[in-house]
């Protein structure tokens, strides 16, 4: 497992940078982009969503079922979807939190950022650790995983900068950087049991569909459905044909 890891350290590593850069970057391109890029972005998520993680969930489920004795796991048949539906509670409980963080002024409190950018911080960082374990079966899907989290990292920044301008601007995007990058290193040098691999996979799959889902049809926001539906039906036949 260690030198399957390190063996593949730089494919992963570059996909971790490039993750780093949409953080750091995506402020330009959506100066430039026009309202369905959002759109598109959340339409390859969603198919990533049901497509590639969601199976990938089941089959961690039965592992996880097949490696634990009764007792040892609460609801073991439901562990895996549990960790799942708690990554949309999470991030939908933010987003109702949002709605009474607004100051007098019209700014979001900075203790409201601070929570919510440590969030995303760690849902970050569980997305760049699952880079290096077992989400992908060769280089191929691991480009596919890379690109459709890129996307919705997009969206993930998109939403932030709209909701705090310029503490994300300023120093937000750089946490969430560095949060890749870390996320990526532990990926490198750690190795967590299978059960906590699957729960990690559950908790980042439910933030990918509650976030892609604020961003694309959150009030203010939301994109539209053609460049969404062509992203989403395009993207699914690109991952059926690879992925099989």
């Amino acid at each position: 497992m260690w030198r399957l890891h390190f063996v593949s350290c730089p494919y992963t590593l570059v996909a971790a940078l490039v993750l780093s850069g949409v953080y750091l970057l995506g402020n330009k391109l959506r100066e430039r982009s026009h309202r369905r890029w959002i759109s598109i972005a959340a339409g390859v998520s969603v198919a990533t969503i049901f497509l590639d993680l969601l199976p990938e969930i089941s089959e961690h489920q039965t592992a996880f079922l097949n490696a634990h004795h009764p007792g040892i796991a609460l609801f073991p048949e439901q562990a895996v979807y549990l960790s799942a539906m708690l990554g949309f509670v999470l991030f939908y409980g933010f987003q109702d939190m949002l709605a009474g963080s607004t100051t007098e002024e019209g700014e979001l409190s900075r203790l409201f950022f601070s929570l919510q950018i440590t969030a995303f911080a760690l849902y970050s960082g569980f997305i760049a650790y699952l880079l290096v374990h077992n989400v992908w079966n060769d280089a191929r899907s691991l480009f596919l995983y890379a690109l459709a989290m890129a996307f919705h990292l997009f969206l993930v920044g998109h939403s932030l900068a709209h909701d705090h301008p310029n503490r994300y601007e300023h120093y937000g995007r750089w946490i969430l950087a560095v949060a890749i990058m870390g996320g990526w290193s532990c990926g490198i040098l750690t190795s967590i049991p299978e059960a906590w691999l699957a729960r990690t996979t559950g908790f980042v799959a439910g933030g990918v569909i509650m976030n892609s889902l604020v961003v694309e049809l959150g009030e203010g926001r939301g994109g539209r459905f053609i460049p969404f539906a062509v992203a989403a039906a395009t993207y699914s036949i690109v991952l059926i044909a690879v992925l099989g």
